[in-house]
Order: C-alpha cells, then sequence, then structure tokens
C-alpha cells in the first residue's frame, strides 16, 4: 500500500493570490508580470485552466501556471503535450500578483475553486477515491485529481520528453474536469496530466487523455 495525494475540491474559495493551488480564476505570477500566451495554431489567448507547485512540500519549486487554447475546441491540437495548443509556464512563488488577461479571447474560466490535499492509503489512484468516497459520503466529482505518485493512465503511457535534455519528464499531477459538468475543464471527459523535467526547473509540459 502507498499514499496517494487527493486533490479535494475546496469550493468556498475566491481568487486570491495566497491560494498556489488554484483552478479558475487569475494566475499568479512574481510582481504581477506575464507574458499571456497563445495558441500556435489559431494565435488566439489560451485560456487559464489553474496552477499549482510542482512540488506541493518544497517552497523553493516554482508554480506551474496551466493554460490551454479554447478558442475553437478540437481544432488546436490542445490535447498534445507538443502541439502548441497547451502549455505549462513555470515561476517563482516569490512576491507573486494576479494577472489580468487579455480582452480577447477565451481567457478565463468562469470559476474559480480551490484545492486541498487529503493523503489516501491505497493502492493506486481508483481505490483511493472509492476510499475517499466511502469515508466522507461525498461525491467523487469533489476529488479534482492527485499530485506526486505514478500517472494513472486512461490509454497508453505517453510520458513527454524534455526539449532541452530529451530525456522522460517526471509526473507532477493528474487533474480531472472539476466538480461541476456545466464549467469543467475540456479534456474531452478524461483528465490531464502535468509534467516537469529535473533538468531545468523551467521546463514542464502538460497533455491529457480520454
Amino acid at each position: 500500500m502507498t499514499v496517494i495525494s487527493l486533490l479535494i475540491n475546496d469550493s468556498a474559495y475566491e481568487d486570491h493570490v495566497d491560494k498556489l493551488i488554484r483552478f479558475g480564476g487569475r494566475p499568479a505570477a512574481p510582481s504581477g508580470i506575464l507574458e499571456w500566451p497563445t495558441c500556435a495554431s489559431c494565435q488566439g489567448n489560451m485560456q487559464f485552466l489553474g496552477q499549482l507547485p510542482a512540488g506541493a512540500q518544497d517552497d523553493a519549486e516554482p508554480l506551474l501556471l496551466l493554460f490551454m487554447c479554447q478558442n475553437d475546441p478540437g481544432s488546436c491540437n490542445e490535447w498534445d503535450a507538443d502541439g502548441g495548443g497547451n502549455v505549462v509556464i513555470a515561476v517563482d512563488r516569490e512576491s507573486l500578483g494576479l494577472i489580468d488577461p487579455p480582452n480577447d479571447g477565451e481567457t478565463l474560466r468562469p470559476v474559480c475553486y480551490g484545492a486541498s490535499i487529503v493523503n489516501v492509503g491505497s493502492e493506486n489512484y481508483y481505490d483511493a477515491q472509492q476510499v475517499w468516497v466511502g469515508s466522507t459520503g461525498e461525491r467523487a466529482r469533489q476529488i479534482l485529481g492527485y499530485i506526486d505518485g505514478q500517472p494513472d493512465w486512461l490509454q497508453g503511457e505517453e510520458v513527454p520528453s524534455c526539449d532541452q535534455c530529451g530525456e522522460p519528464m517526471s509526473f507532477v499531477a493528474q487533474l480531472e474536469e472539476g466538480p461541476d459538468y456545466k464549467t469543467a475543464m475540456n479534456f474531452g471527459g478524461g483528465c490531464a496530466y502535468v509534467f516537469r523535467c529535473r533538468c531545468d526547473r523551467r521546463q514542464a509540459k502538460m497533455l491529457w487523455q480520454c
């Protein structure tokens, strides 16, 4: 048995710079400065999905900001780690300020919610979900994914390679679409996977499977 670090929905949360693990709202970056990413296919501004630390237990690790194109869903290779339809931007955690988005494009989600880490002893992510639901009586949709450990692939293994060193990247988190289907992140009904490389703390990628 191992420990699975589940991300549990904290819907009583509003847009605030002090909450590091957060989905929706505005991204945080040092001094409130960030060049908003654009899609490689449509050149439109990407949508901010959320953010989480590259290492939840290490304050020296960067904050990972997750973006994905939603200007024309399904047309911009937004599921591919190297397709240019999504991007992970790593920023330092010091002197964070919230970033206002550009005026055009689907840039912000209509919700904002945080996540708390709950450790569950279990063999795998699926079993940990069942244990948490059984012990709390809450809906499984309140589980937003998990951090650390190993990815639970919906399809075949698809670990991205680092653009700098060429080596397979390290797993950071697996993310569900969200607590409400009406405002869910668009992972095709599946899950997103976030990775980073140890050779350079700025090298990070995301992909999704369904």
